[in-house]
């Protein structure tokens, strides 16, 4: 998985990081029903993210997606 675009999300307001999430990531790679995933973010913080890299993974074929996330914002 990689970023498509550079925007900034700190600052940012949780409806334009849920907006710039959903934009943000591609596929790099083949995405397989029988490998488990794991997703590593330093910080929680609305969420938007993770949940973007997630449904972008189960929507290209994977079953299992984990997150480790280090420490929750606010």
């Amino acid at each position: 998985m990689g970023r498509q675009n550079n925007a900034v999300q700190v600052g940012a307001s949780a409806e334009m990081r849920f907006r710039q999430a959903n934009n943000a990531y591609r596929i790099v790679d083949v995405v397989s029903c029988d490998n488990e995933y794991m997703l590593l973010d330093d910080v929680w913080t609305t969420g938007s993210s993770m949940m973007a890299a997630c449904e972008l993974f189960k929507k290209n074929g994977a079953r299992n997606v984990s997150v480790i996330v280090l420490a929750k914002s606010g």
